[in-house]
């Protein structure tokens, strides 16, 4: 008896010890002969996806796109908006009431550069209300990268303003009610550019910002994390990074504290994937790098890991997606590289309510034009045979094959 429970442990350490290889289920792609992607990809209520992007398709330039898919990837319905010039969606949130909220920018309602833009669908895409945020006529433009629905109701997005701050682009911080008019915005920033990529409101009633800086820190751009109470004032900023360029792009809230994750190129001469932990004021816990040239996305998994997403860089395949799950310490346990002979990046991942993953991204591998937006779902899979027969090795060291060994009468 002592003996099956011995073998029992040891069987269940090798098997956490050699993690399983992730495998494709299925890859879509969306669009038409000209370019489109996903930059932003959310699970619905129902178990399937929303995303958002951009589309040519129109021949008209860039417009938005929106798509919703069932839990197999299949279109229900796409939504396109925008007008002669220039528009995009960034990010996409499911909300309380089974609607959709996005943010991103438009050059097609204004005399001058790109305005922030803020749109609400109902759950069939159909659209409720859209706003825009900005100056009339400004050099640079405004533009949103992240929007949270808030407690009250209303929405909290960030992203950059230059018709209005202390610099060239400023952190931008707006606030709107639940039909999308503006409630008040703040700018945070120095001389030179600062950008606001990722804002969620934190479980104490603020709001917790990831993006970069260039006013601040060591040289270069940084990392930079900015916390404000519920009215948008500052209560601390920290700046993570060397001389080199460093940018933050994404952040999420912990049970004590927060992580985000980004692109250095600093302390070395690659560009690298960075994940950072802080503490709930912003001390730096740990950091860790990973080999790919950047990431945009991050998300905490159920066992209390992270996943992320981005891309890597080669000399001789080009750009790939890249994914990249660790545990709780942001210690490697997989990747994965999506992609084909041409281009390809990651651009969002969530882990989905059945545990598996769905990355959105853009291609140029797949699809029917230049560029498509890009859906993968992917799941862990089974032990690979050289695990398999690593685990044989370990466990039944004199056995000729893992099936045979298990069949073996054991005495206790």
């Amino acid at each position: 008896m002592k003996y099956i429970i011995l073998v029992f442990l040891v069987l269940t350490s090798c098997f956490s010890a050699l993690a399983a290889e992730p495998e494709e289920v299925w890859n879509l792609t969306f669009g038409g002969q000209y370019g489109d992607g996903a930059w932003c990809l959310q699970e619905t209520e129902d178990g399937g996806n929303i995303l958002v992007g951009n589309t040519a398709s129109r021949g008209e330039g860039s417009d938005l796109l929106l798509i919703r898919t069932d839990a197999m990837g299949k279109c229900i319905w796409s939504r396109i908006w925008g007008g002669s010039g220039e528009d995009v969606g960034y990010f996409v949130q499911e909300t309380r009431d089974g609607e959709f909220i996005v943010t991103g920018s438009t050059k097609s309602f204004t005399m001058g550069e790109e305005l922030l833009w803020l749109v609400k669908t109902d759950r069939n895409g159909s659209l409720n209300w859209d706003r825009t945020f900005g100056g009339f006529v400004s050099s640079s433009g405004d533009g949103g990268w992240s929007v949270d629905e808030t407690d009250d109701g209303g929405f909290i997005t960030t992203g950059y303003t230059q018709s209005q701050g202390n610099g060239r682009k400023d952190l931008w911080l707006l606030k709107t009610n639940g039909q999308g008019s503006r409630i008040w915005d703040k700018t945070f920033g120095g001389r030179e550019d600062d950008v606001g990529m990722s804002v969620l409101q934190s479980r104490d009633g603020g709001y917790i910002v990831a993006g970069r800086t260039a006013s601040f820190g060591k040289g270069g751009d940084d990392i930079w994390l900015l916390k404000t109470d519920s009215q948008g004032d500052e209560l601390w900023n920290e700046t993570f990074g060397g001389k080199q360029d460093d940018a933050g792009f994404q952040v999420v809230e912990l049970g004590e504290g927060y992580a985000l994750v980004g692109r250095t190129e600093s302390g070395s001469d690659k560009k690298k994937i960075i994940l950072i932990k802080v503490d709930p004021n912003g001390q730096k816990l740990w950091e860790r790098t990973y080999r790919g040239s950047s990431a945009s996305s991050l998300q905490s998994t159920t066992e209390d890991g992270y996943i992320i997403a981005g891309r890597i860089d080669n000399k001789e395949t080009g750009r790939d997606a890249l994914l990249i799950q660790t545990d709780s310490t942001g210690s490697e346990e997989w990747s994965m590289t999506l992609g084909g002979s041409a281009d390809d990046i990651g651009t969002f991942v969530i882990q989905n309510k059945d545990g598996t993953y769905t990355m959105a991204g853009i291609t140029s591998s797949y699809g029917q034009g230049s560029e498509d937006a890009w859906l993968v779902k992917i799941r862990e899979g089974l032990l690979s045979k050289e695990n398999r027969t690593q685990l044989q090795k370990l466990v039944f060291p004199n056995s000729a094959s893992l099936n045979s060994a298990s069949s073996n009468s054991i005495s206790p």
